[in-house]
């Protein structure tokens, strides 16, 4: 993790203000706590390096501090897909539940679900397959019409390029 200290200081000092915090953050929220009463032992935190100037004229001492730039990814990598479904393809669904889009397919005499976390995991997908998603709308329930949203529109833009 690569966040500035007094970031992740404030993160564990936050409280939910009566809001319920989802049942799959809750296990981060709990780790990120547990960090910062053991002073982050696992996570390397950026602390700023501090310089100090002396201006050459009025001899002022200034002090600085550079905050390095954080170390990301360059590539993000991509867990592979079934290819396909569109065969067997029965529907899809938006679960609010586990926060994930479910697309059931029959293969054969089974019935097979493949769960999709993040949107951007339908890029892997085949040209066949993205139509199928495309042409058959996802299912969810009202208060998660953002979630299909984002789905929706990242099948729009992969459609296109097709």
């Amino acid at each position: 993790m690569s966040l500035q200290w007094w970031d992740v200081d404030e993160l564990a000092k936050v409280r939910t203000l009566g809001y319920p915090v989802r049942q799959n953050d809750i296990p981060m929220w709990g780790y990120i706590k547990f960090e910062s009463l053991r002073n982050f032992r696992h996570w390397k935190l950026h602390y700023p390096k501090r310089v100090t100037r002396v201006d050459p004229v009025t001899r002022a001492v200034e002090t600085i501090l550079n905050v390095k730039k954080p170390r990301t990814m360059k590539n993000i990598p991509m867990p592979k897909m079934e290819q396909e479904f569109y065969k067997g393809f029965m529907g899809w669904v938006y679960s609010c539940i586990s926060t994930e889009a479910v697309i059931t397919y029959k293969a054969g005499r089974e019935i097979t679900e493949i769960h999709v976390f993040d949107p951007m995991c339908l890029v892997n997908c085949s040209a066949k397959d993205i139509e199928c998603l495309f042409i058959n709308k996802i299912h969810y329930q009202a208060e998660d019409k953002e979630q299909r949203c984002s789905f929706k529109e990242l099948l729009l833009f992969a459609f296109r390029k097709v």
